[in-house]
């Protein structure tokens, strides 16, 4: 391996936490592999291995890009993982580890900064804790939280985005032909199913195609197939590579609140939100706030959502000033180099 600087990454994604950490953390591990560092993942099951692997493309896969550790450890309980990544660590002189998990304790990286830099990446603001550098790519971040960091990155400038997305242009035409439906790796509560079963009826949106991200662990993914069986402006799309370039494709969106947001402004694609977890509502009420993204509620304590969902979109699709104007401010708010920024300070000299 030369010189090159070797991050950890350690990380993982299942059933129940879904994809976006895995996702999140193969951006950062791309913007350092272009940065000539060494990533290396360390994830706890096999679920998380199979789900990253189907993250990578084919020339990843064959050059072996991004090498994995299976820890055998279990993802709720990441103290009792300490005594394994310790000797690991102090095995090989690692730059950084960098720690994306819900599981995390003070005395998690209490026990691993003497082995090698550490760095959280946070999203819920919840505890305080001693890593060397904290990344919270919220809007309205608060970086006097981390009083016991050596770092703080916050802000918007370093969300973790695919490079794809500083490379995207975009049109908001006057008819909206295609709407984007983005509601989670596992969608637990079937809100694609919910919103298409109010919209494919409608004669407001009878010219419309509604493309649907799904996957593995999507809950209710046999009724979204038979359903765009049954009709075919119902577009399902798995494993996209080309994420920015679909979005671009479509005049509008229906999201979950999270990482994907950030991605639609990054492309400019007018949306509405909605949040369906807690560390989902503060972010997307600042999008809400900040004129960015509206957010229609959270899908737990409004049985009306969906409705509400409905007639939001209608207003964005009946009013092409307003999508323009829209689309400005979110491409204004992010330009999509957040991963590039966070690798420059994971591997910069201590």
């Amino acid at each position: 391996m030369g010189s090159r600087p070797i991050v950890y990454i350690r990380t993982d994604g299942n059933e129940t936490i879904a994809t976006g950490h895995l996702m999140r953390c193969l951006s950062i591990a791309r913007a350092l592999l272009r940065r000539g560092a060494r990533p290396v993942f360390a994830v706890s099951d096999m679920t998380s291995i199979a789900l990253l692997q189907g993250m990578l493309s084919k020339a990843e896969l064959a050059d072996r890009s991004f090498p994995v550790i299976h820890m055998q450890t279990d993802y709720r309980d990441l103290e009792k993982e300490i005594p394994v990544l310790s000797r690991i660590l102090s095995a090989h002189r690692i730059a950084c580890l960098l720690v994306d998990s819900y599981s995390v304790t003070p005395a998690y990286f209490s026990a691993l900064r003497p082995h090698c830099r550490t760095a959280y990446l946070d999203d819920l603001r919840s505890a305080d804790c001693t890593a060397h550098l904290i990344i919270n790519y919220d809007r309205n971040a608060d970086a006097g939280t981390y009083k016991s960091a050596d770092r703080v990155l916050c802000g918007s400038a370093y969300v973790p985005l695919r490079e794809q997305f500083s490379q995207c242009s975009y049109h908001v035409w006057d008819q909206v032909k295609d709407l984007f439906i983005s509601t989670g790796g596992t969608d637990p509560f079937d809100a694609a199913g919910n919103l298409l079963r109010l919209l494919l009826p409608s004669p407001d949106w009878k010219d419309c195609r509604f493309h649907v991200l799904t996957g593995p662990l999507h809950t209710y993914r046999a009724e979204l197939d038979a359903l765009s069986a049954r009709e075919e402006r119902v577009i399902l799309h798995e494993n996209v590579t080309e994420m920015a370039a679909l979005m671009a494709e479509c005049d509008l969106a229906f999201s979950a609140a999270g990482t994907t947001l950030y991605e639609l402004c990054a492309v400019g694609v007018p949306a509405v939100s909605y949040s369906m977890a807690n560390n989902q509502v503060p972010g997307a009420k600042d999008f809400d706030s900040a004129g960015l993204i509206p957010w229609v509620g959270d899908i737990r304590e409004d049985s009306s959502l969906y409705e509400h969902a409905c007639r939001a979109l209608l207003e964005l699709a009946q009013d092409p000033a307003r999508r323009r104007e829209q689309s400005l401010r979110m491409r204004l708010e992010i330009d999509g180099a957040g991963a590039d920024r966070i690798a420059a300070a994971l591997t910069e000299p201590v």
